[in-house]
């Protein structure tokens, strides 16, 4: 039974807005994928870099994946924790899951550039991430 604090809470509380939502899905999805791939490709790292060395002539700049080393992919998962655990914090309207999301975002477009020589940043990179930013801003407002 809700006693009337419970009730008062209910009422009080902020509904997600469906974009929100969305956004969240979409970051648990990614994310999600993204740190269980490079989580998987850091405990498998010998047979990675075999399959790398076997697709260099078919993925253009895959050699310079395979002499990154294996902590790229240790801290790549790290970020796509960090990104999943922000959306999650984002998902139940606090504040303090932009900022785990926004740094996380920031350091997975940087990350390629510090273990990676001869690397540049993907432009199709920094421009998701900082769509998804500028969405998930607008909702700062009624996050706690």
């Amino acid at each position: 039974m809700i006693n009337k604090e419970d009730s008062k809470n209910l009422i009080n509380k902020p509904k997600r807005p469906v974009l929100l939502s969305v956004l969240c899905i979409l970051t648990f999805i990614g994310s999600g994928l993204g740190s269980l791939s490079f989580l998987v490709t850091y405990l498998s790292f010998d047979i990675a870099q075999e399959l790398f060395q076997e697709m260099k002539d078919i993925v253009p700049g895959i050699e310079y994946v395979a002499k990154a080393g294996k902590n790229l992919f240790l801290t790549g998962s790290i970020l796509y924790f960090f990104s999943l655990l922000g959306a999650s914090l984002m998902w139940q309207l606090r504040k303090a899951g932009f900022h785990f999301y926004v740094a996380s975002q920031i350091l997975l477009v940087i990350l390629p550039l510090v273990y990676i020589s001869g690397y540049g940043i993907s432009f199709l990179d920094v421009l998701l991430s900082l769509v998804f930013i500028f969405l998930y801003a607008k909702f700062l407002k009624i996050m706690k």
